[in-house]
């Protein structure tokens, strides 16, 4: 009984589960299991009548084949064998009713999880057909047990140790003579009682003791005494406190035996009437249980019409077992008659048995039954499970948004979702309102949601969105964030690739990442992990061909493995390797990793291009080609103040004014101020008029936006291919940048005006000057 004295300790009559029930006749995985599944019928596998899923099998025998890893019933091969169910005691918060199904719907059981089960059922087929395990195998002596099982000895057993050598064989043998020549046995009770005592002798071997414990004599199958004396003459026996008597019956009344018969404890053993099994104990002598005792005392015996079994107690033609058993409606009993094992728990009060009603259960529908408990407010979860929406889309896929049952809170819910992102989201409006319909009905708008659930729906149908519904409920602090999906990618890259190094190398390189994100000995700003998959990628190659060479740490490298990894290599990727080297080497010299700098004097090259002009015909048209405000503000930017792709892209609203026609181009902790012309003012003005008329309710801080990047909370920048997408095929923004520089520098070959005017560095100044005059900055010989 519980504490409020309500529950009861007892078996479900569905599916023979013992647990603790209140007021009910059947478990609460199988009421929720027959609420799901309102089909009916018999159960291929265990051949009981039971509620059915898509796969047709019954709630316990989808535990049962995921729990055995039973391949052939997965696959569903012909000729499929029934199979038992194993007994269950004490399952409390049940969620097998949620369990998927074998094979989804949607692709009729093809898919990886088939291939699975194929390749699992490939290996349990090759363990069958490969060599029988050992018998008895010897352990290390002196090894302790955890515990000690009894073993099942029979003459099979015998059999297949009678050839193998066993310590101590030959003394227990002389010992088996001696015996058979005092007592005037013949040589065939000497050959029965050698083989137990080479069984002994390897069970002895098998629990690694020098001394074999006399209580594990009692697992012979036969001569048990005879052996105990053998042993003991042998001095190979640990005797019990007191003599043992292993078998009182069918013995030979000679001279050795010395102790009388011990009472049998009794262990473990099933109920002679329904195979339940009863615990052991010296007091419980009987051979059946309580409820079959006082079953038998009021029933006639005879055969059961369910089970056929003989000479059973039985009440209107049925055994104990199978009388509370009843098929709904006119039903024909099942074909198989099986019944399901359970165990006698001393504690279990049988409740009173009723008739369940034959009449079937009718269909209240899907507002009625199908409508999943909503999470409650500050309910947390036992442990986290990865949800299965499958059976979930598959009962709503032909219904509207607006026909599922939401609550009060849910629909209001739904109506600020419409109110703030309808407009401006025309396309994939629809999906992401349905997507969120379907969250809301499923865990109710009073609890936080799992991002990666609804990010694990929107994966099973194309029509349903998880972006907009995230931002949403993230904005109303109605969802657990997934910390997985917000990683950053190239830091996910950067670890999936160290993984893949021996382990001190790896070590070294971490070291190298951790000081380029600034968390070494010296402080300095940190690097991005964009810049780190970037050197990265150029050490990759040199740090495998070096663990293949057998160098185990950076140390080893010299001066001559760097000459060789930079031999072969040209342009930008030896230039990109020669950097990444240096700031590998000179990362590990500051923590003291390395003894020396051998990358310190590496040189890659110096570049050898040189920018060249856009030709005049395609600079002509570029201004009129672009079609929306959008473009004619980047051909602008690019063209006349000479901006690189990636800093348009990270212009914000913010630093735009155009009272004082200034715009602020932020590079890292500097600044650089363009004072716009007429031409860049007025395209300027026409953009920021055009975006607030096509989008009003754009929070985003970035200048420049784009149908997909104006409504989204979280505020990204145009993508890349956007910003392109402006120019035509034959020409760049980069090409547009480098014809502007290179134009002023041909004008006033002053890199000191280039630097002022476009923000650029000494370097890059004096290079655009060299090539536009190359006259003046000529080396003349002498």
């Amino acid at each position: 009984m519980t504490a409020n004295g309500r529950g009861v300790a007892r078996s479900c009559e569905v599916c023979c589960v013992w647990t603790v029930m209140h007021q009910r006749r059947a478990c609460a995985g199988c009421l929720a299991w027959r609420a799901k599944h309102r089909e009916r019928g018999v159960c291929p596998r265990c051949r009981h009548e039971a509620n059915l899923n898509s796969d047709g099998l019954c709630r316990s025998c989808l535990q049962a084949i995921r729990t055995e890893s039973d391949a052939v019933w997965a696959l569903s091969l012909e000729g499929a064998p029934p199979r038992p169910l194993q007994l269950m005691v004490g399952v409390y918060r049940d969620k097998s009713a949620d369990a998927r199904p074998l094979r989804s719907p949607a692709t009729q059981g093809v898919g990886r999880g088939r291939d699975r089960w194929k390749s699992l059922l490939n290996r349990q087929r090759a363990a069958a057909d490969g060599p029988a395990p050992p018998v008895l195998p010897a352990q290390l002596t002196g090894q302790l047990a955890l515990f000690t099982l009894p073993r099942t000895l029979t003459g099979a057993t015998a059999t297949a140790v009678a050839d193998r050598p066993v310590r101590g064989w030959q003394q227990a043998w002389a010992a088996v003579g001696e015996m058979a020549a005092e007592h005037g046995l013949t040589g065939a009770w000497a050959y029965a009682v050698g083989q137990m005592v080479r069984l002994a002798l390897a069970v002895r071997e098998a629990e690694g003791v020098r001394l074999l414990p006399e209580p594990m004599l009692r697992d012979l199958p036969a001569n048990a005494d005879a052996v105990r004396l053998v042993l003991l003459q042998a001095r190979m026996l640990e005797p019990a406190p007191k003599p043992m008597r292993f078998c009182a019956i069918e013995q030979p009344a000679t001279a050795y035996f010395t102790a009388a018969a011990a009472p049998v404890d009794r262990g473990p053993r099933p109920c002679a009437d329904c195979q339940a099994w009863m615990p052991a104990g010296g007091a419980r002598r009987w051979s059946r249980c309580s409820p079959c005792r006082r079953w038998s005392a009021q029933q006639p015996r005879g055969r059961c019409a369910r089970c056929g079994r003989e000479d059973l107690p039985l009440r209107d033609d049925r055994c104990r077992t199978c009388h509370p058993v009843r098929y709904p409606g006119a039903a024909p009993p099942p074909a198989a008659r099986a019944t399901q094992l359970v165990i006698d728990l001393p504690a279990g009060v049988s409740g009173p048995v009723r008739r369940p009603r034959a009449a079937a259960v009718p269909d209240t529908g899907w507002d009625a039954a199908a409508r999943p408990v909503a999470v409650g407010c500050g309910q947390q979860a036992l442990f986290p499970l990865r949800r299965d929406w499958t059976q979930q889309l598959a009962q709503v896929r032909h219904r509207q948004a607006g026909e599922l049952p939401l609550t009060e809170t849910d629909r209001h819910l739904v109506a600020e979702y419409v109110r703030l992102w309808a407009h401006g989201h025309k396309r994939g409006h629809r999906a992401d309102l349905r997507t969120l319909t379907l969250v809301l009905h499923r865990f109710g708008g009073q609890a936080a949601i799992e991002e990666r659930d609804v990010h694990d729906l929107a994966r099973l149908d194309p029509t349903l969105r998880a972006k907009r519904v995230c931002q949403f409920l993230r904005a109303h602090d109605l969802l657990v964030e997934d910390p997985d999906r917000h990683r950053d990618a190239d830091a996910t890259w950067a670890e999936a690739r160290l993984g893949t190094l021996p382990g001190p190398l790896a070590a070294e390189v971490r070291t190298w990442v951790a000081v380029m994100r600034g968390q070494g000995r010296r402080e300095h700003p940190p690097r991005s992990y964009r810049t780190v998959r970037c050197y990265l990628r150029c050490l990759l190659p040199l740090l495998g061909t070096w663990a293949g060479e057998g160098i185990a740490t950076l140390r080893e490298i010299t001066d001559e493995h760097l000459t060789t990894a930079l031999t072969g290599l040209s342009g930008h990727r030896r230039r990109r390797t020669a950097a990444a080297l240096r700031s590998l080497f000179k990362a590990l010299r500051q923590e003291n990793v390395v003894f020396r700098d051998p990358a310190r004097g590496l040189v890659g090259g110096c570049p050898t291009g040189l920018p060249t002009p856009v030709p005049g015909n395609l600079l002509a048209g570029l201004l009129d080609a672009a079609k929306t405000p959008f473009g004619r503000f980047v051909v602008v930017l690019a063209a006349v103040h000479a901006l690189p792709s990636g800093e348009i892209r990270g212009l914000l609203t913010a630093d735009l004014s155009l009272a004082h026609a200034t715009l602020q181009v932020r590079r890292g902790p500097l600044r650089h101020t363009l004072y716009l012309e007429e031409c860049t003012h007025r395209l300027a003005a026409e953009w920021l008029a055009y975006r607030h008329r096509r989008w009003p309710g754009s929070a985003n801080c970035h200048l420049l936006v784009s149908r997909r990047t104006a409504l989204d909370p979280d505020q990204p920048a145009v993508a890349k291919s956007t910003v392109r997408e402006v120019l035509p095929k034959t020409v760049s923004l980069e090409q547009l940048r480098q014809d502007r520089l290179l134009d002023e520098a041909l004008q006033s070959a002053d890199p000191l005006k280039l630097m002022r005017l476009f923000g650029i560095g000494e370097k890059t100044a004096m290079h655009y000057v060299a090539v536009a005059h190359p006259e003046r900055t000529a080396k003349l010989t002498r």
